[in-house]
């Protein structure tokens, strides 16, 4: 199907150029730009591709792109937020995650009543007012929303595809200024089915390996400059970038902390995770990053290429945890409160497949999605092998990746977990983290309470408590003995919508349950 159209500037004058859906090919519309010949112009998303000369023309096709599928998504938002959706609810016979405690409580009642948690009990004990919706919770496990703590706001389409996964919450850490004031206003209002975010923007120094999409600056005026924009912007933290010049991180974060703001991101070239830390980072992003303390200087020193995932892909196997140098710096990590969001799922994906098989994140998804997805991601190969490596190489540093995980749960250093990409792959990431010593509940806790509390919102969500808002997940199974039951949601309540999961699904263009 074909939208609007757009006049935009290049080397060549000016050029008129068409967004089209195409519609059957991934499990929602795929946007693309056409040029006047109808034929391929520019992708443009997180990621975007675009005839060079014509990068000024971006944000002016990112804004029409997104609002013609605003258009179609806010039909769907109105399906499911209405105030039918929100009439009280009681979840009786259910097993319950109590995430402060971290406890798992078998046969209790839980009531949702005008947006809150109204009360906790016994199975049967709960009286419920005229007209509640009684959900029997038999064989069910209920959970707090769940959060993915490293999920960049994609389009619309991926926000509900989320929520279908039953994510009430996520953290964005980089978002453009106007997709996240833009997609926080449509939430507000109803317009867009999506998770509460808490949103990071980019900051990375003016270089040919700038992040796309940062906010790019030339200076350490300029960077504190846009700290101040990040936060008179209403947003959350300050991402900073692998190019970024290492001494204006300690004045930029000064300033970040002044304000109130969260500080964390990639580590720098030439930068050493200690260093960052001492900076001023409150928070490591990537378990590469952690893993570049102990990486050769001539792999720190290009931290901003390939080598951010080639290094530890080569290197990290061979790295002794009990030594003084990665002892000491989890030890550290421990001492200061430091945050560490591992995304182990990706080094999973990129270290340990050979290709041809569906990746453990991704199997229980296999035939519900997209042919397309199954073929060019869900059974991809890993990361290409660099000239002297094998697989076998790259596993077993994957493997003692996994080994650090559990060396920082260990020493106490709070863990949360995140993607950095589809959010199907945020139950896996649990997965891993109980292969790395966690307990089911230490897992689930890693993705309700304890973002929660990095984002200074457990007081009023994170767990299913009374007055605490009413973001639930029920799901088909015991998730104290299954992590992987947390996929097969059943009914999602964010904010006091009770959401039938199915529906969700459906909307998302899911053509059925995980397997």
């Amino acid at each position: 199907s074909l939208g609007p159209t757009r006049t935009i500037n290049g080397p060549d004058g000016s050029k008129a150029v068409q967004l089209a859906f195409v519609r059957g090919v991934l499990a929602t519309p795929y946007p693309v730009w056409l040029d006047e010949n109808k034929r391929h112009f520019a992708d443009v998303g997180h990621l975007s591709v675009i005839p060079e000369g014509y990068e000024g023309a971006l944000k002016q096709l990112r804004n029409a792109q997104e609002a013609a599928t605003a258009a179609e998504v806010k039909k769907i938002a109105e399906q499911f937020l209405t105030p039918a959706a929100k009439a009280p609810v009681l979840f009786d016979n259910v097993q319950l995650f109590d995430a402060d405690k971290g406890l798992f409580v078998a046969n209790q009642a839980v009531l949702a009543q005008d947006g809150k948690i109204a009360a906790i009990g016994a199975a049967g004990s709960v009286k419920a007012p005229a007209g509640t919706r009684v959900i029997d919770g038999r064989g069910k496990t209920l959970v707090p929303g769940i959060w993915d703590s490293h999920m960049h706001i994609g389009d619309d389409w991926d926000v509900l595809s989320n929520m279908a996964n039953g994510m009430t919450s996520f953290r964005s850490p980089g978002t453009t200024f106007d997709r996240a004031v833009d997609a926080v206003k449509r939430r507000a209002s109803g317009e867009l089915l999506m998770g509460e975010p808490f949103i990071s923007v980019i900051v990375d120094k003016k270089d040919p390996l700038a992040a796309q999409g940062a906010e790019v600056v030339s200076s350490e005026a300029e960077a504190i400059a846009v700290v101040r924009r990040i936060k008179d912007a209403g947003l959350w933290g300050v991402k900073f970038y692998t190019s970024m010049n290492p001494a204006w991180v300690k004045p930029a974060a000064a300033e970040a902390h002044r304000l109130g703001l969260h500080v964390h991101g990639h580590v720098p070239a030439t930068m050493k995770p200690s260093e960052a830390v001492a900076a001023g980072y409150d928070e490591l992003t990537h378990l590469n990053f952690v893993a570049m303390e102990a990486m050769p200087k001539e792999v720190i020193d290009k931290a901003n290429t390939r080598q951010r995932m080639e290094g530890p892909a080569r290197f990290f196997k061979d790295v002794d945890l009990d030594a003084p140098l990665m002892r000491g710096f989890v030890g550290d990590l421990a001492r200061r409160g430091t945050i560490v969001d591992p995304t182990i799922v990706i080094f999973e994906s990129l270290l340990a497949q050979d290709g041809g098989e569906p990746h453990p994140a991704y199997a229980p998804y296999m035939g519900i999605i997209s042919p397309v997805l199954e073929r060019a991601v869900f059974t991809s190969g890993g990361y290409p092998l660099v000239e002297g490596y094998t697989r076998d190489d790259y596993r077993k540093s994957y493997a003692k990746m996994v080994e650090l995980v559990g060396r920082l749960h260990e020493a106490g250093v709070p863990i949360v977990a995140g993607t950095d990409g589809f959010g199907l792959e945020l139950i896996r990431e649990l997965e891993i983290y109980q292969q790395a010593g966690f307990t089911p509940a230490e897992a689930v806790q890693s993705a309700t309470i304890l973002p929660a509390k990095v984002v200074g919102a457990d007081k009023r969500t994170g767990s299913i408590a009374v007055g605490k808002e009413a973001d639930m997940v029920l799901v088909d199974g015991d998730v104290s003995k299954e992590l992987g039951a947390l996929r097969r949601v059943v009914t999602v309540v964010s904010d006091g919508y009770v959401m039938d999961g199915d529906a969700l699904r459906k909307a998302a263009g899911y053509s059925g349950r995980p397997k």
